[in-house]
């Protein structure tokens, strides 16, 4: 056992016996955290999957000094397919729609007419799909790397146009199972509210989180091209983000129809409007001013730094997504949060090392040529 999974691991264990003392005590509260907590880790996971497979179509030279940690982060997704469990378990107390009955009498007609999609036993089918889509794609792609790598070594056939035809639609079915997975576990929470673009956001979101663990996880020892091929995705989906975001506001702001500004509402009074400006500036403000220079975009230190405040910015933006669905007058900071994170948390980096054995995590390129331009 490696000591990454044995951290993982023990974290997952004092996080999972937490977890059952809050169902025991407050089984709502504990669910919605565990909802936030897995949503938070899922993101990061499938956003390295997307950046994969988009690594296979565009032929992107520099992926090669991240492929092992990104192909790590990949591997934990059938930790997560079973983690996702107690969701799924727990429906009726995280979903107001599971139980018609106890909504507002205006909500009620509204959810009421939404009935033939938001359905427990739908959901449930629905998740399981998204799990195996997620997990299966993940594996065929660690697969189709792993072969590349063996054939390369063997100086054997070229294995990348295969790999890219099996990436062009991963990216298509993945891209889809996260979108609709985002509309069941997160928008549903606001049974009557929806937004076109609220998929976009959480993979923008997911994308950018994963972007920033590789900066954070990435070995020193990487030249300053490959640091700067990093730091200008950095850049440019921090912006992506921050479009989407505000394209999403200013679409519902326009229109200003009661039933689609509700949402926006409950987390724009008092708290959770505070968490919402350090959202937009601690994601975009911040990083968009840093990342403009050239030389700090070359520089691994600096630029895992960004990372790290970026990946403190997902999990308050998620927290801004899911917990005003329970608290809508205010932050309620819980003890169960941090137990859900480090339960999910634990039992994804526990299950990445157990798939990732005795490969190191992160492989840096000698070949001439793999850096980014």
């Amino acid at each position: 056992m490696t000591r990454t999974m044995s951290v993982g691991l023990g974290a997952a264990i004092v996080g999972a016996i937490l977890m059952l003392v809050g169902v025991i005590l407050e089984p709502r509260q504990a669910l919605t955290s565990y909802l936030f907590a897995y949503a938070t880790v899922l993101t990061i996971v499938l956003g390295a999957l997307i950046l994969v497979m988009l690594s296979y179509v565009s032929g992107a030279a520099w992926f090669t000094a991240f492929s092992d940690l990104a192909l790590a982060i990949v591997g934990a997704l059938p930790a997560l397919a079973v983690l996702a469990l107690p969701i799924l378990i727990g429906v009726k107390k995280i979903y107001p729609w599971a139980t018609i009955a106890t909504l507002p009498v205006e909500t009620r007609g509204v959810v009421e007419r939404k009935e033939a999609w938001l359905n427990v036993p739908f959901f449930v089918v629905r998740a399981l799909i998204y799990l195996a889509v997620w997990t299966i794609v993940g594996e065929l792609v660690r697969r189709r790397w792993f072969d590349m790598e063996r054939a390369r070594a063997a100086e054997s056939s070229d294995l990348r146009p295969r790999a890219s035809g099996l990436s062009a639609g991963g990216l298509i079915v993945v891209g889809l199972a996260l979108t609709f997975a985002s509309f069941d576990w997160l928008m549903s929470l606001d049974p009557a509210w929806y937004s076109t673009v609220y998929g976009v956001y959480v993979f923008a979101g997911g994308f950018l989180a994963m972007l920033a663990l590789v900066a954070v996880m990435a070995p020193r020892s990487i030249g300053p091209e490959q640091t700067s091929a990093i730091g200008k995705l950095l850049l440019t989906f921090s912006i992506f983000w921050a479009y989407i975001a505000f394209s999403q506001y200013l679409i519902i702001w326009i229109a200003d129809v009661p039933s689609e500004v509700t949402w926006y509402l409950s987390r724009a009074r008092g708290s959770w409007g505070v968490i919402a400006i350090v959202v937009a500036i601690g994601r975009f403000v911040i990083p968009f001013v840093l990342l403009l220079s050239r030389a700090r975009k070359r520089n691994a230190r600096a630029l895992a730094a960004i990372g790290a405040l970026l990946l403190a910015m997902h999990v308050l933006d998620v927290y801004w997504l899911v917990m005003p669905a329970l608290h809508p007058a205010g932050v309620q900071p819980s003890w169960l949060d941090a137990a859900a994170l480090l339960a999910v948390t634990g039992g994804a980096v526990a299950g990445a090392a157990w798939r990732q054995g005795r490969r190191p995590l992160a492989h840096v390129s000698t070949r001439s040529g793999e850096v980014a331009s």
